[in-house]
């Protein structure tokens, strides 16, 4: 278990954001592993790039080969999360949570016409960012390790693939 004492902050990563970006992909805060790496979903038993790499048929192994998933599909990634207090990377441990701009995001980034939550929380803070913005929204379960539910790839890919407006074979 943990108590406040246990508790550090955490602020967002800068957004992965291209000119002709039309979806942006929300997380409700960076993992630990991303923070240190400085890049999205960068927790090896993380599932996200798999899943992209499946959905758009491209390799996901290397920062640049993920890089290119978003650029070519007009993908972007941000936090709704500015900054909180938390344990390692719990989302249900969050405290002191400053929301990041989305309506001003969003703005200077007109075409984005989607946005994929990537866990119940991102949706809910979205909600309370953005009213506006959580409209085009939709939810799709987190890619963690953590979520036992959705332990696979192959149960991932259908959610993503209906998020992204892409046909669900896989």
């Amino acid at each position: 278990m943990f108590d406040d004492s246990d508790l550090q902050e955490y602020r967002a990563l800068a957004p992965a954001i291209y000119p002709d970006c039309t979806t942006l992909v929300l997380v409700s805060m960076p993992s630990v592993d991303s923070e240190v790496d400085q890049f999205y979903f960068a927790d090896s038993s993380n599932r996200f790039w798999p899943v992209m790499g499946a959905i758009f048929n491209m390799p996901s192994e290397t920062k640049e080969e993920r890089l290119a998933i978003l650029e070519q599909n007009h993908v972007g990634i941000w936090s709704v999360v500015k900054s909180c207090m938390r344990y390692l990377s719990r989302e249900d441990t969050m405290q002191d949570i400053v929301l990041n701009d989305i309506s001003g995001f969003l703005k200077e980034h007109p075409s984005i016409k989607r946005i994929v939550c990537v866990s119940h929380d991102a949706l809910r803070l979205l909600q309370e960012a953005d009213g506006q913005a959580a409209a085009i929204a939709c939810y799709v379960p987190s890619p963690s390790a953590a979520d036992l539910w959705y332990d696979s790839v192959e149960k991932l890919v259908p959610e993503y693939q209906k998020a992204f407006g892409l046909n669900s074979e896989f």
